[in-house]
């Protein structure tokens, strides 16, 4: 773990990825690929402008921008992708490019050592678009380790990383500032939740020791909506703060599922795979992490 590319490194999880990574080992050379400008900036801010991180402004779906990020590469963490389960059922062809084409390319052009790709519970019993792509990237990378023995392909599938860009959390806390409400599919509705430091550590763990051809999921808590929204309302809101229900988005469904127990790939210490029967955060959990948020 010399040379790593991080596709999607000046996203949330990846400016912390690149910043453990950074942190943690001194001889590491550290791309980070981006369309967005205005992230690459602020993930070399975070990064205390270190001269290991090399800044990629370019697009993965290009098969020529691919060949140049990857030279030298022997580890490539894939983290990019199109994630937001209502453009993604508007724009389907679009999330298929940047969530299954660009992971191909990706998969085609390596030549390193250690393939990490990042999936979701949503790609579990899929029932839209995003979890779809997100589905066939993983049986993507398994067939790729099936392929190459010789090298390592690995998964790593979480639930919602807290706080993360375009985060339900976010959302509210604009919502109540321009007009004093949050909007809320239903209060029922549960989610798996892990901090995004968690994460990192995880997934370290998993470039370090993981693997080849398995899915690695790490212990996280749940969350209800209501519990969630209503610990959003106390530290921002106030007395007058409403809660608007809103019914599920196409694609969305009430309860998430992180693994199968029948799946043998599967390599987890999570004893529930519904997120309507997981350990639950506790109101000062929720507090604490929408504070650091």
């Amino acid at each position: 773990m010399k040379k790593i590319l991080i596709t999607g490194g000046a996203g949330f999880l990846g400016r912390h990825l690149t910043k453990g990574l950074l942190d943690k080992y001194i001889d590491i050379e550290i791309k980070a690929i981006s369309r967005h400008e205005n992230e690459i900036v602020e993930m070399i801010v975070a990064c205390n402008n270190d001269k290991r991180l090399k800044p990629i402004i370019g697009d993965i779906r290009e098969v020529d921008t691919a060949k140049y990020a990857l030279t030298n590469v022997d580890t490539l963490i894939h983290l990019a992708a199109m994630k937001h389960i209502d453009f993604c059922e508007m724009y389907p062809s679009e999330a298929i490019s940047t969530n299954l084409i660009a992971t191909m390319n990706l998969l085609k052009l390596f030549t390193g050592d250690t393939f990490v790709g990042m999936s979701t519970d949503k790609a579990v019993e899929a029932t839209g678009c995003y979890g779809a792509t997100k589905l066939l990237l993983e049986q993507l990378v398994l067939e790729q380790a099936r392929r190459n023995p010789d090298r390592r392909y690995m998964v790593v599938r979480s639930g919602n990383i807290f706080g993360s860009s375009g985060s339900v959390i976010h959302r509210w806390k604009q919502q109540i500032k321009q007009n004093n409400k949050v909007m809320v599919t239903n209060l029922e509705m549960t989610r798996f939740y892990i901090d995004v430091n968690t994460l990192v550590g995880f997934i370290i763990r998993i470039i370090e020791q993981g693997e080849s051809g398995k899915i690695y999921i790490p212990f996280q808590k749940t969350a209800g909506l209501g519990d969630l929204a209503k610990a959003v309302i106390e530290l921002y809101g106030d007395a007058k703060t409403k809660i608007e229900i809103v019914g599920l988005r196409e694609g969305e469904k009430m309860h998430e599922r992180l693994f199968s127990p029948s799946q043998k790939d599967v390599v987890t210490d999570l004893p529930i795979e519904c997120s309507e029967h997981g350990e639950n955060l506790s109101m000062d959990e929720l507090k604490d992490w929408l504070k650091s948020c």
